[in-house]
């Protein structure tokens, strides 16, 4: 997952195509500037079925509402919001809250978690995740939050179906001309997991 963190407008799509163009399948766009409900929208409707466009950084019951009224297929939530997770399901979303201890696991589980976010996942690791993920074995995991090409493996490996990545998947927004290669580098490791 490509997590977009307030690209400007005139980065945004040539950045969305070369991730989509290298593989990348889910653009998390984060909740926290003026245009994330219009960037899903116009993400949505550019890519269709070929990558899945929803919200991230979603604090509020009406941050999910809003997106997905602008077509938003997941959200992404940095922390265990029960109010937030439940209203995200009810609301069809696929529902990734974050959590790094047992305890927020099972609450994120009982607010109708699809997908528990381990964030931050850099520190603690993927030594951390390996304990945990034995424990709550029919529930996908995906680690976000400090991991990079060189450490995703051992996230795969630990049990992550799934890593969230932002500028260590695309490099500097502004200047796409390595972009393709840490892309490709990126999604060669995932595929092999």
């Amino acid at each position: 997952m490509a997590v977009l963190r307030q690209i400007p407008e005139e980065y945004l799509v040539p950045l969305a195509d070369l991730l989509v163009e290298g593989g990348v399948r889910s653009l998390e766009i984060t909740h926290d500037y003026e245009r994330t409900t219009d960037d899903v929208a116009m993400l949505s409707k550019r890519f269709g079925l070929d990558a899945s466009v929803g919200v991230g950084t979603t604090w509020s019951v009406e941050q999910a509402e809003s997106a997905a009224a602008a077509g938003a297929e997941f959200c992404v939530i940095p922390g265990v919001d029960i109010a937030t997770s439940q209203r995200s399901a009810e609301l069809g979303m696929l529902t990734l809250p974050g959590v790094q201890t047992p305890a927020e696991i099972q609450t994120a589980l009982r607010a109708g978690a699809d997908v528990l976010k381990f964030f931050p996942a850099e520190p603690p690791g993927a030594a951390w995740l390996a304990q945990v993920v034995p424990a709550y074995s029919k529930r996908p995991f995906m680690a976000t939050g400090g991991v990079t090409v060189e450490n995703m493996a051992d996230f795969y490996a630990a049990g992550a179906i799934a890593v969230g990545m932002a500028n260590s998947l695309f490099g500097d927004f502004r200047e796409l001309d390595r972009a393709p290669s840490l892309i490709a580098a990126a999604v060669a490791v995932a595929r092999n997991h």
